[in-house]
């Protein structure tokens, strides 16, 4: 490090294997499809280590901050529902998250919705990154229900607010696609 260089030092990862798709039956509109991506990293995270080893919530885990294996605007506003999970090939968290470049923490609406899941393997070779779009049948939709979005300044607000507890509480099946059916697809991962 020269004098004139900056105190701080920017790494990526490159994915060992990337593999992505649409989620449901191929009959479906382009607008209608739920893009997923699994990204697996020749590296142990601790960061996602310690968020599958902690109780507290994603915001005080720094997982806006995303899973650090990535670029930095990978990141998101929102991390809501988060759930411990065990696959096959190791252990991970889960949970819903939303990005935005507004300056605002909008409530939850389908279009910008996602459902992540970070994990480690158990021999602590890889990490997991997996996501899919994913939406719910009582959030407002992103192109048709602009005008009544929601937007927050703060997280406590956000977490107050009728549509965030409502993806907080409800069942996993009442998504689309079900976040159980993507959890069964990661479980079916082989990952060596």
């Amino acid at each position: 490090m020269t004098a004139n260089s900056p105190p701080y030092r920017f790494v990526t990862t490159a994915a060992v294997t990337t593999q992505y798709g649409d989620f449901g039956p191929r009959t479906r509109k382009p607008s209608e499809s739920y893009a997923w991506t699994v990204k697996v990293y020749a590296t142990f995270s601790e960061k996602v280590a310690a968020a599958y080893a902690s109780t507290k919530d994603g915001y005080q885990l720094g997982m806006t901050d995303g899973a650090q294996l990535e670029s930095p605007d990978q990141g998101s506003y929102m991390v809501a529902r988060l759930r411990r999970k065990q696959f096959r090939w190791g252990h991970a968290v889960s949970f819903l998250s939303q990005f935005t470049d507004d300056m605002g923490l909008e409530a939850p609406v389908n279009g910008r919705l996602d459902y992540e899941v970070w994990g480690v393997t158990t021999d602590r070779k890889y990490t997991v990154i997996a996501r899919i779009s994913v939406s719910h049948p009582k959030l407002p939709d992103e192109e048709r229900d602009m005008e009544r979005a929601r937007i927050y300044r703060s997280v406590e607000a956000l977490k107050r607010d009728r549509d965030y507890k409502r993806i907080e509480k409800c069942k996993p099946e009442e998504f689309e696609p079900s976040l159980t059916a993507f959890d069964e697809m990661l479980d079916s991962l082989n990952i060596r």
